[in-house]
């Protein structure tokens, strides 16, 4: 056998650094700074789940929540002195699912506190909530109850919205009920706003309260479909079928209600005769200063529909474009951040329409301003 000689001089053999010379090895992968971007892209790639902690009730839930009981209970207290008027069957018909979603509510907080989910800390932060994979824009009302019960668990820190699944529905078909009954009860309003302007001694004799009850059925048939697919998974067709009836729905909604936006004009150029001066009925008396107020309350309310109506304009547009073969350019990515963002109203509308009712709405807010201000008091 041969000796073999071993250098311990440090250096790199001439055979190895030929070899390692002629081999096809990327010198990027060698880079410490190649593997610390791909380490950062892994991380940023990576959903960290929140930290949960022991019950702890929020607050700032709390105080919202008791704020909205105390209007609820002060509008139904000014309801029953109101006498027959639209604005009061409106308003009813809306307080009365506030009422029960805000008894879900104070439920929901003993079932947090007894629960074994915990909760996470709590920030103001805009919960922005990324689409789900492999989904299109579309696709969004599918997974509509899961996507409102992470809203629901980001701002009430309670694990109980994503764990339980019955209290993410239950929240998300108040707070749909509310949307649709706003949009078809604003275009009846509407409707005896202006005939207590054009025919007064007819509105006396109308059939309101059966008129937006009527209303009500139908929001409820929309909600119930809303949820339903939400729910439960249907065959594709099915689904675009009952999803452009809904958006086509309330895109024409909002198109009459800015038609009437447009009639109230004119109507408030019509002079009052003496009967309509003189007349005992409120509502005819000063028709004109109540379908102003209730325009302008139209307005800021459905300010909070415009992300739904962005949606759907979006997405029909789309829809229509890949059956007829156009190919124009839409903003898809604003669309599909313009749903999570209505599902997040679906929070702030309650309190919009308390505190609009309040002090916009005549017969409400008349007596509000009578009852609590006495220096502001109107014979």
């Amino acid at each position: 056998m041969s000796e073999e000689t071993f250098d311990f001089s440090g250096s790199v053999p001439e055979e190895v650094q030929t070899l390692l010379t002629n081999s096809e090895v990327d010198p990027g992968l060698l880079s410490n700074e190649t593997t610390t971007t791909m380490i950062s892209d892994i991380l940023s790639t990576t959903t960290i789940p929140p930290i949960l902690i022991d019950y702890h009730p929020n607050p700032f839930r709390i105080g919202f929540l008791a704020f909205k009981c105390l209007l609820i209970i002060l509008l139904l207290t000014i309801s029953c002195t109101i006498r027959r008027d639209f604005f009061k069957f409106f308003v009813f018909f809306i307080i009365i699912p506030l009422f029960i979603e805000t008894g879900f509510d104070v439920f929901t907080e003993i079932q947090a506190s007894i629960a074994i989910f915990g909760t996470q800390q709590f920030d103001w932060e805009y919960f922005n909530l990324s689409p789900i994979a492999n989904e299109t824009v579309t696709d969004w009302q599918k997974h509509a109850v899961e996507s409102y019960g992470q809203i629901l668990q980001k701002y009430t820190t309670y694990q109980l919205y994503t764990k339980d699944q019955l209290f993410s529905i239950v929240s998300y078909v108040a707070g749909d009920f509310i949307f649709w009954s706003l949009l078809f009860s604003t275009t009846t309003v509407f409707h005896y706003a202006h005939k207590a302007i054009v025919r007064p001694e007819q509105i006396t004799y109308d059939p309101i309260c059966s008129s937006f009850f009527k209303i009500q059925i139908i929001s409820v048939l929309f909600t119930a479909v809303d949820t339903l697919i939400s729910i439960y998974e249907i065959p594709q067709w099915a689904y675009l079928f009952i999803l452009f009836v809904l958006r086509i729905t309330a895109c024409v909604l909002t198109f009459i209600i800015v038609t009437q936006f447009f009639a109230s004009l004119f109507l408030f150029c019509r002079r009052k005769d003496e009967v309509t001066k003189t007349s005992p009925y409120e509502h005819v008396r000063n028709s004109k200063l109540r379908l102003f107020l209730f325009v302008v309350f139209s307005i800021l309310i459905h300010a909070l529909s415009a992300p739904y109506l962005i949606w759907s304009g979006l997405t029909i547009a789309s829809d229509v474009g890949h059956l007829l073969g156009f190919d124009w350019y839409l903003p898809m990515h604003f669309a599909s951040e313009m749903f999570p963002l209505h599902l997040t109203f679906f929070i702030v509308r309650p309190y919009v329409f308390l505190v609009l009712t309040l002090f916009l709405l005549n017969p409400y807010r008349r007596r509000f301003v009578k009852f609590f201000c006495s220096c502001c008091r109107r014979n």
